[in-house]
């Protein structure tokens, strides 16, 4: 049973005791009674003691109170604080966090942090002595050069704004088509998206809004804001040296690109806001790859961006669901593998894949609860 850390005594109202408490912990959250009143999530900003993503109780008849301390309006409801039920479930141990500081994003300052030693993080050193696309071991000066064209390299302040954040990663998945998801899917404060998933003409089933979007070369959109919102974050996730060479070819518009190397041809040409262009931090492939799927390094196999957006959500949201995920059966051959291009099979992208893995890993977060799948009939009962 997993335990839950407390506050201290002093800050516990005696209108509870301990015993309440404990016993509290270890119940779910609609019979944890009366004492518990709201649950808020504690950031690492509010005292070096507590570690980030550290969920408290607040008990008594204490107002609810959201990240920052401050009183929510009196319509705050069960309901609201309900939402954010399963925040504190994906942390140690169910799937080994421990990066109290953990960053998405690739910056310069993160670059020169690999100039010290010995490494203060397990982040760093994973960075300097893993290659791509789990470390930047020599990619360091080509990552370096391109953060050089980026003017905005961290997370945006928009996305840690809401003290309940509902996320929902829509993978590319046949099993929306038809379903008309779309309306329930842009009711979600962030929206990702994977990369050159189409929402133009399909929004009755995915939704047209978009918050995030991951994308490497060969799945890069031409004219992203087709398919994309202006003010969406375009994610790059470098999976080998030779991305950071496109990406820096395609931002400084090089006549003569480098055109070998791929297993798909990119886009000659790429045109986005680039303030609103991030680089993926190597280290959030490697712990979805290594942390949560648990993969063994000799397999040579890394997580899908599914599964690399799916960690990237957990982090940055209290409430985390999915739609669109899920490959056919190995032996069906009929159904489309995409809810766009249909009639197209491309199972030959997918051999670097642990797709039996993921499969078992989202199985085993859904049982937990720590995601759900909008397209379950479970959740379609809950939300109705």
């Amino acid at each position: 049973m997993m335990k839950e850390p407390f506050p201290a005594a002093s800050a516990v109202p005696n209108s509870c005791m301990w015993s309440r408490a404990l016993r509290a912990s270890q119940a779910s959250l609609p019979s944890a009674g009366l004492c518990v009143k709201s649950l808020y999530h504690v950031t690492n900003t509010l005292g070096r003691h507590i570690e980030n993503g550290a969920l408290y109780r607040v008990f008594g008849g204490d107002p609810f109170m959201d990240t920052g301390g401050q009183e929510l309006e009196s319509r705050t409801t069960w309901r609201h604080v309900g939402a954010c039920r399963r925040r504190f479930m994906w942390r140690k141990p169910f799937l080994s966090r421990f990066e109290s500081h953990w960053e998405p994003f690739l910056t310069s300052k993160s670059i020169y942090s690999l100039l010290d030693r010995p490494f203060k993080q397990e982040l760093e050193e994973v960075l300097w002595l893993h290659k791509l696309p789990f470390g930047l071991h020599s990619s360091v000066l080509s990552a370096f050069s391109t953060l050089q064209l980026l003017p905005e390299q961290d997370l945006p302040g928009s996305f840690g704004r809401l003290w309940c954040q509902r996320c929902i990663v829509v993978g590319n998945g046949y099993s929306v088509h038809g379903q008309h998801f779309g309306k329930m899917i842009d009711s979600h404060h962030v929206i990702i998206r994977l990369n050159d998933a189409p929402v133009k003409e399909y929004k009755k089933d995915v939704g047209e809004r978009t918050s995030i979007r991951l994308f490497f070369p060969e799945s890069a959109l031409p004219n992203p804001l087709e398919n994309s919102d202006n003010n969406t974050l375009m994610v790059f996730v470098p999976f080998k040296p030779l991305d950071f060479l496109w990406l820096r070819e395609v931002l400084l518009k090089t006549k003569n690109k480098t055109t070998e190397g791929f297993w798909r041809q990119p886009p000659q040409e790429w045109n986005w806001n680039i303030s609103q262009l991030r680089i993926l931090n190597p280290y959030v492939t490697y712990e979805a790859t290594y942390k949560l799927l648990q993969l063994n390094a000799s397999s040579k196999r890394y997580a899908t961006t599914g599964i690399i957006a799916l960690n990237l959500a957990l982090h940055l949201c209290q409430e985390v669901n999915i739609a669109g995920f899920g490959y056919p059966g190995n032996h069906d051959t009929t159904t489309p593998i995409h809810y766009y291009n249909t009639g197209l099979s491309r199972k030959n992208e997918l051999f670097q894949h642990n797709l039996t893995a993921e499969r078992n890993w989202l199985l085993k977060m859904i049982e937990w609860g720590v995601i759900a799948d909008l397209t379950s009939h479970a959740f379609q009962a809950q939300n109705h």
